[in-house]
């Protein structure tokens, strides 16, 4: 129960800054699951497993406000998938040290990455403008290795000219149909025993359960709250959140 409410806690802030931010539910909850220690496939299967539900939630509210734009989601959902699904596998197939190194570089990177927008103000432009293929293919890739999608594609619809509302959107609807597709694949990995003998799903329901109850709720009103947080020191704090974290882990390593 004591961890059903701390994540629920977890879950409820990250979403409120991956409503300001068009990010963080991802980059936070799998920072806090790698943090204790969790195997990188169970973070990646529990994060996405969690995101069913709120970006589901988000995605919903996003709709029904008129915030979708078709166009950028349908190229952004298809290779989306197929990143995600390349993502999975490298991340099942990769064993022992070396998917430590991954998993710590993975998590310096996201945070530099979101330190940048910080810094500069704006999304960086990471792609040329139109170029949503590569957006969802990267994206989808982050997302199937740590369970991050909006510092990939939000960052760069952002920065490929897509207005503020449809490219926040858009990322939410697309980040729902990539999430169940790379969790479909980490399960079927899990089941084929690509994951190893001691990897135990069943002691991170809890941990899942409580990211929901936290996530939803403020998927469904956190726009409102989170409108009110300056944005530039909420998103210098994820950053060093993910890179504190990883200097962690090489540490101890």
């Amino acid at each position: 129960m004591d961890n059903f409410i701390a994540f629920a806690v977890v879950g409820f802030l990250a979403q409120l800054v991956d409503g300001a931010l068009g990010m963080g539910f991802g980059v936070i909850s799998s920072a806090v699951l790698l943090a204790q220690g969790v195997p990188p496939p169970l973070v990646s299967a529990s994060v996405n497993a969690a995101k069913l539900p709120t970006s589901g939630t988000s995605a919903t509210s996003h709709w029904l406000h008129g915030n979708i734009d078709w166009r950028v989601v349908r190229p952004v959902v298809v290779m989306g998938a197929l990143g995600g699904c390349l993502g999975a596998l490298l991340l099942t197939s990769l064993k022992g040290a070396l998917l430590l190194w991954l998993t710590n570089l993975y998590l310096l990177a996201i945070g530099a990455l979101v330190l940048v927008r910080a810094w500069r103000g704006r999304a960086p432009a990471l792609v040329a403008a139109g170029r949503f293929r590569l957006i969802g293919f990267a994206g989808g890739a982050i997302e199937g290795i740590g369970g991050s999608w909006g510092p990939i594609v939000t960052t760069g619809l952002l920065g490929s000219g897509v207005p503020p509302r449809q490219a926040v959107g858009s990322s939410n609807l697309s980040e729902f149909v990539v999430s169940f597709v790379v969790f479909a694949v980490l399960t079927l990995g899990f089941h084929a025993g690509h994951w190893g003998a001691d990897m135990e799903w069943r002691s991170l329901i809890g941990s899942v359960a409580g990211l929901v109850a936290g996530g939803v709720p403020a998927a469904i009103f956190g726009g409102r709250l989170a409108a009110r947080v300056p944005h530039r020191p909420l998103t210098v704090a994820v950053g060093l959140l993910a890179i504190g974290i990883a200097a962690y882990r090489f540490a101890t390593m």
